[in-house]
């Protein structure tokens, strides 16, 4: 009866270690199952194709001589770097990009600073207003601004003729007189679509900062501009780091509003623009994505200093 009892004890005790290394396998496991399909996503869709295109990149990928196909090491790169078109539409990105950045930051925080002093009943309908122009897609935005630049029945045109600055219609992209002014009125363009964004996100940061330092520092004799430099700015650092690598991404990899506006000119195309000449006029991909990954390197090297030199954690 004893070594009954004593091996029943002991198949219990054998059962419930093998149920608690299970819970704890299962415990352990658990985080890993739950991450997975995610791993698996973004495997699928990121990193194996930034691995391919790296691949491609190194090797002759031109869809009109396939047999051609062969590796080159840096080759790609460097012929990417030395054609006369690409160092071209890398000065009009080079343009895109810190023209872009600069209105993003100026505009936006005005706007910003704007519906914060709003009265709250009519904070939000003003928000949603600003907000309308990131909704619209980047081709309906070239769209809607190529109606506008049109020389002959153009809105622009008519308010400047109205205003009797102009007494002829002007053909805004072809204008022999400002061969760079393509670049600013596709710019324009641009920040008509980002800079919403931008204000709603400088919105969000000056909410968040407290209004008792604002009252602290006017009893101390501080006056609006030192308020907005000395207290506003500094609290906005993380804001502004968000901002600026939105911008960067948005002007470096302009393609939509230039397309649509100016098609390849060659004096207001941007790099990406010519990535897909390389890859789809000309069919050669080992170029094209050896400048697409450019580009990618270029906006993350960009963004990286942002938020390195911008981007700080902000404690009340």
């Amino acid at each position: 009866m004893k070594t009954l009892l004593s091996s029943s004890t002991t198949s219990r005790q054998r059962t419930q270690k093998k149920q608690r290394a299970h819970y704890m396998l299962t415990m352990h496991l658990m985080p890993y199952l739950l991450v997975l399909p995610a791993i698996l996503f973004i495997g699928v869709l990121v990193i194996y194709p930034l691995l391919f295109s790296i691949f491609s990149s190194v090797h002759v990928d031109d869809l009109l001589y396939p047999a051609l196909h062969k590796f080159v090491g840096v080759q790609n790169y460097i012929n990417v770097l030395s054609d006369p078109s690409f160092q071209i539409a890398a000065r009009n990105t080079v343009f895109y990009f810190i023209f872009t950045s600069l209105g993003v930051f100026l505009f936006g925080i005005v706007i910003a600073l704007w519906l914060h002093n709003l009265p709250h009943k009519w904070r939000g309908v003003f928000l949603t207003v600003v907000i309308l122009p990131w909704a619209v897609p980047g081709v309906v935005t070239g769209l809607l601004w190529s109606f506008i630049y049109n020389p002959t029945s153009g809105l622009l045109d008519g308010l400047l003729k109205s205003l009797h600055i102009i007494s002829q219609n002007i053909i805004w992209f072809n204008d022999p007189k400002l061969p760079n002014l393509g670049l600013f009125l596709i710019t324009l363009a641009l920040l008509w679509q980002v800079v919403p964004l931008a204000a709603i996100i400088f919105v969000a940061g000056l909410e968040s900062i407290p209004t008792t330092i604002y009252e602290a520092a006017r009893v101390d004799g501080c006056h609006s501009w030192h308020l907005f430099s000395h207290i506003t700015l500094p609290l906005l650092r993380p804001s502004i780091a968000i901002v600026m690598v939105q911008a960067a991404v948005l002007s470096i990899g302009i393609f939509d509003q230039v397309y649509v506006l100016t098609g390849y000119d060659p004096n207001t195309k941007s790099a990406v623009i010519q990535t897909y000449l390389y890859a789809f006029q000309n069919l050669n991909f080992g170029q094209g994505i050896s400048a697409a990954l450019l580009v990618t390197l270029s906006i993350s090297v960009v963004g990286y200093i942002y938020l390195r030199f911008i981007y700080r954690e902000v404690s009340y």
